[in-house]
């Protein structure tokens, strides 16, 4: 059998994955459970405190009194966008992103060459706070332009007990594009199985893989903690746009051997001798 290893204390099978794709295939969704190490999460929840503190919150206070304190003067949708800025530069869709099953999952589904959407959210769930940009009624990514052959990435960092979290109606990426009126679908099948990605029941360690096609909403938070995410698109960037993805932004994390080659090569003329006697394995990617 052969074995990717590539961290001492994650070793996946190609057995492993194949089950996940039949799965997806199946089912919609994918969870995988504590895939997120704690050391990565910390370091992403430090990233969070400092982002807070650099806004105007203090430094000794915990999550839930520096984002209510902040709010205060900044609207959520707003600091939310502060918060991916830093999120991202601190390059934690990558560490996230090549996590070995996710990274090699999503190989198996897209193919080597991968980019995420940089336009992604850090959707905040906050008690009360009913707007449609904090709180979604069931929709599917592809009303808001995802290709169908991209897939979406949940991450749930902070993650209270009764804070709410994501629910996915199971199988419903099999019945295509769903007519929808204001964001909201104009039918869903009485028998249709619900599937609850909860605080209650789930760690912040978990991550979430659906289509773009899977009708999935959010569970409002009932406490008083505000509950933080992470989600974004991943897609081959060879895959005709499907979507609106051209108006978007994105960033490759991975290249093939063959888009390597084109790199090395430097454009479509293949200018002759340009890499002589250079080292390729400096490559970005």
């Amino acid at each position: 059998m052969n074995i990717i290893d590539l961290d001492e204390n994650l070793k996946v099978t190609w057995s492993d994955i194949g089950h996940y794709e039949e799965m997806m295939v199946n089912d919609g969704y994918v969870l995988l459970k504590n895939i997120i190490s704690l050391e990565l999460l910390n370091q992403i929840k430090k990233n969070i405190h400092h982002t807070l503190v650099s806004l105007g919150a203090q430094e000794s206070d915990p999550f839930t009194k520096q984002y209510n304190d902040v709010i205060k003067i900044i609207p959520p949708f707003t600091l939310n966008i502060e918060l991916k800025r830093h999120f991202i530069f601190a390059k934690f869709p990558h560490k996230i992103l090549h996590i070995p099953l996710i990274f090699n999952f999503l190989i198996r589904l897209l193919g080597p060459d991968l980019a995420f959407l940089i336009d992604a959210e850090l959707p905040v769930n906050i008690n009360g706070k009913t707007d449609h940009t904090l709180v979604k009624k069931f929709h599917q990514e592809f009303w808001s332009g995802a290709g169908y052959r991209t897939f979406v990435l949940w991450s749930p960092l902070i993650f209270p007990k009764g804070s709410g979290g994501l629910e996915i109606i199971k199988g419903s990426h099999l019945w295509g594009h769903i007519p929808h009126r204001n964001r909201e679908p104009l039918h869903i099948p009485t028998d249709a199985k619900s599937v609850i990605i909860d605080s209650d029941h789930h760690s912040e360690r978990d991550v979430v893989l659906f289509h773009s096609l899977t009708l999935h909403r959010t569970i409002p938070n009932a406490i008083d903690h505000p509950r933080l995410a992470y989600a974004t698109h991943v897609r081959n960037i060879f895959e005709q746009d499907t979507g609106f993805e051209i108006i978007k932004n994105w960033e490759i994390f991975n290249l093939s051997a063959t888009s390597k080659i084109m790199k090395a090569c430097g454009n479509p003329h293949l200018s002759p001798f340009r890499t002589l006697n250079l080292n390729l394995n400096e490559s970005s990617y």
